[in-house]
């Protein structure tokens, strides 16, 4: 089971590789380095521990820390180092946030990726690690592992928020190496799409320490209770109807029941269009129909 260790308060005894970095988004280079550290821990009879911060570096989040958890799990990591970014740590010195992990896990190595930086004013970097490795009486070794790009680009937290709050969600996703989702509970709505527009709709909460994707239309799929279904998700405002408020609308294709109170996953697949004005609910359903046959698009 995987244990969570608070940052200068809790301690871990077994010897252990540690890999260092942000690891907010978990993305498709955060799964290379973790790839790497877990083969490393393997060899060297190492627990593997994973340094997070609980609420990411500010602003919303990709994961929230409970789904980089099971996200972790996959590569068989033993202990999780929870870090808060608060004023205090963000002034802590490079030498003295290894000083604390000296102090507090038994560590025998470290890993990070090759611009990692750390400590007050990023003034930690690589090379700092590899001169704390290679002082013999810390007893740790370091390695480095190269970035991975996408074009000329790293690939990054901060490209990733990008790409979804500008609708690109295929590469987002790509980028990620699954799918954009939000878990959120059904809620009671108008229910406009079952008597008006004969598309039954579910209107879920959209958490509000996630990044939000760009307003729009989309092709999706909803899990509940182990099963998934396709559909399209409207996230915005419904200017048709007159409402300003920005909520997340989806239909469910060959589904037939009562969601309400339910907690379901909302996977963001593809960017359809954006959300439009109609003269009436007449040709909004004609629009519907038309979005509707790109859920058949969609690979199984």
């Amino acid at each position: 089971m995987l244990e969570v260790i608070n940052y200068n308060d809790e301690e871990y005894g077994f010897p252990s590789l540690l890999v260092l970095g942000c690891f907010d988004a978990l993305h498709k280079g955060h799964a290379e380095l973790l790839k790497k550290a877990k083969l490393q821990a393997k060899i060297n009879g190492l627990d593997l521990g994973v340094m997070l911060f609980a609420g990411g570096k500010g602003g919303k989040q990709i994961y929230t820390l409970e789904e980089r958890l099971e996200l972790l799990k996959e590569y068989n990591v033993k202990f999780v180092l929870k870090i808060d970014f608060n004023d205090e740590f963000k002034s802590t010195s490079a030498n003295d946030f290894l000083k604390v992990l000296d102090s507090k896990i038994n560590l025998k190595g470290l890993m990070s990726g090759k611009d990692f930086h750390f400590g007050a004013g990023a003034k930690g970097k690589s090379s700092t690690l590899k001169s704390y490795a290679d002082d013999d009486e810390n007893g740790v070794w370091y390695m480095a592992v190269k970035d991975v790009m996408y074009g000329n680009e790293k690939i990054s937290t901060t490209l990733i928020k990008s790409l979804l709050e500008n609708g690109k969600i295929e590469t987002a996703n790509e980028l990620l190496g699954r799918n954009y989702s939000i878990c959120g509970h059904v809620v009671g709505g108008a229910e406009r799409g079952s008597k008006l527009l004969d598309y039954p709709t579910i209107n879920v909460e959209y958490p509000q320490n996630k990044v939000e994707v760009k307003t729009g239309v989309y092709t999706v799929l909803c899990t509940v209770d182990g099963n998934t279904y396709k559909g399209i998700a409207n996230y915005g405002a419904r200017p048709t109807f007159g409402e300003d408020s920005v909520v997340l609308e989806a239909h469910l294709a060959d589904f037939a029941g009562d969601l309400y109170g339910e907690e379901v996953k909302i996977e963001f697949c593809s960017y359809i269009r954006d959300t439009q004005k109609f003269k009436n609910a007449v040709e909004l359903k004609k629009q519907l129909d038309e979005d509707i046959l790109k859920i058949r698009e969609q690979n199984d």
